[in-house]
């Protein structure tokens, strides 16, 4: 059994699309906004659309994916309609910027619905033409793609923003219109995909391990997505820190996720070299599983965390923040690919919209508990909450029982 490495990359496009778009949208929105209004509260609320969507939309369109029937197949139809339709609301977001807020706003928004309407899909799409013992390896990959898509956006968008503000809209608009293209020349879904699905009764619930999981889920994404949201203004206020200088230390943690994203696959789920010739394997190696893979990758988290706590100066911990990026590849890398595991058949859909649903409930909880316990017990308390909620997470994922990877057919009972 080998991983269709083609198909792989090419999925991985759709989060390269969706990876492209959202540092774009989190970096300059803000600034297009403050063009028409000045209360920089209303601008964070606003900010927070996708979020929101996120809890509603996107387990629902991830739902009725499994329920579409179509000649494309049931998840592409999704990006075939919905991507189109964000790179044309991007593209009207600098126009809003140059004329109304209205026009902005409307933009935003659409833009914001039909992002929200395939992300799913296209995230279950990968389980769907991966088998099982492989989806750790495909989930690599495609997060590879993704971090790569965060480094084009952020340099590439940052040079286009230099010519005119509104040209990293345009830029990412025409790549997503490219992939959607892509997707229709070379990716089919497969037969299987279209058998009948069980209908989706909150199976979670009813499963120990499946709602464990989520809940480690939500704990960890608290925790990690308040570092991002918190550690320049920690740095500033707290270290006495330039805020450029705090902020230039995430790029050594994307870096490093960027580079450990695919071997972490590798990790939980193992690998074997095979002369090309003989068919022999010269080197096999079983895997440390996923959830003691992202056991460990939460322990070096609190390390990290831990650390980076005791220091009154972070400009020469880039190693810590080398650390965080490395930590979350075991985390985040094996944590969906444990999730579709424990989905029944027909269910890969519901379940991703479950997945999104905890991650983005934890990017809505997160940063307003972290900016309430500074406000009321200091920015000495920051990595305390963070290894707090890390710790919270270890404890879930030891209650997992279900989701490591099944070994190929020829190799059951």
């Amino acid at each position: 059994m080998r991983l269709n490495w083609k198909n792989t990359f090419i999925i991985g496009l759709g989060f390269f699309g969706v990876g492209l778009v959202w540092p774009l949208y989190n970096s300059y929105m803000p600034i297009f906004y403050s063009k028409f209004i000045e209360s920089k509260t209303i601008i964070g609320y606003l900010m927070t659309i996708d979020n929101w969507l996120a809890l509603t939309l996107t387990p629902l369109i991830g739902f009725l994916s499994d329920r579409t029937r179509t000649r494309f197949g049931r998840r592409i139809p999704y990006l075939l309609v919905f991507a189109p339709l964000s790179a044309l609301f991007l593209m009207l977001i600098p126009v809003g910027w140059e004329t109304s807020l209205w026009l902005l706003l409307g933009a935003s928004v659409l833009m914001n619905l039909a992002m929200a309407s395939w992300r799913s899909p296209i995230v279950a799409l990968m389980p769907d033409v991966t088998p099982p013992p492989l989806r750790s390896k495909a989930n690599g990959i495609i997060n590879f793609m993704g971090g790569l898509a965060y480094i084009v956006a952020t340099f590439g968008g940052a040079i286009l923003y230099r010519m005119y503000p509104g040209l990293p809209f345009v830029g990412s608009a025409l790549l997503l219109l490219l992939i959607t293209a892509i997707f229709y020349l070379w990716i089919r879904e497969p037969e299987q995909s279209t058998e009948k699905a069980e209908r989706f009764q909150i199976g979670f619930i009813k499963d120990a391990s499946a709602l464990f999981m989520l809940l480690a889920i939500f704990c960890w994404f608290v925790a990690y997505n308040s570092l991002e949201t918190w550690v320049t203004t920690y740095g500033k206020e707290y270290l006495g820190m330039h805020e450029a200088d705090v902020a230039g230390l995430l790029a050594f943690s994307g870096a490093a996720f960027l580079i450990f994203a695919i071997p972490s696959g590798f990790l939980a789920d193992g690998f074997s070299l095979r002369n090309g010739w003989t068919g022999r394997t010269f080197l096999s190696f079983g895997g440390l599983g996923r959830k003691r893979t992202i056991i460990g990758g939460l322990i070096m988290m609190i390390l990290a965390f831990f650390l980076l706590g005791l220091r009154s100066d972070l400009k020469s911990a880039w190693y810590l923040f080398l650390l965080v990026g490395f930590a979350w590849s075991w985390v985040n890398i094996n944590s969906y690919p444990m999730i579709t595991q424990m989905a029944g058949p027909g269910q890969i859909g519901a379940y991703t919209g479950m997945y999104y649903l905890f991650s983005s409930l934890a990017n809505i909880a997160g940063p307003p508990l972290f900016g309430w316990v500074f406000d009321h017990y200091g920015y000495g308390y920051f990595f305390v909450l963070a290894i707090l909620f890390m710790a919270l997470a270890a404890l879930c994922m030891m209650a997992v029982r279900r989701g490591e990877k099944e070994p190929p057919p020829a190799e059951q009972a």
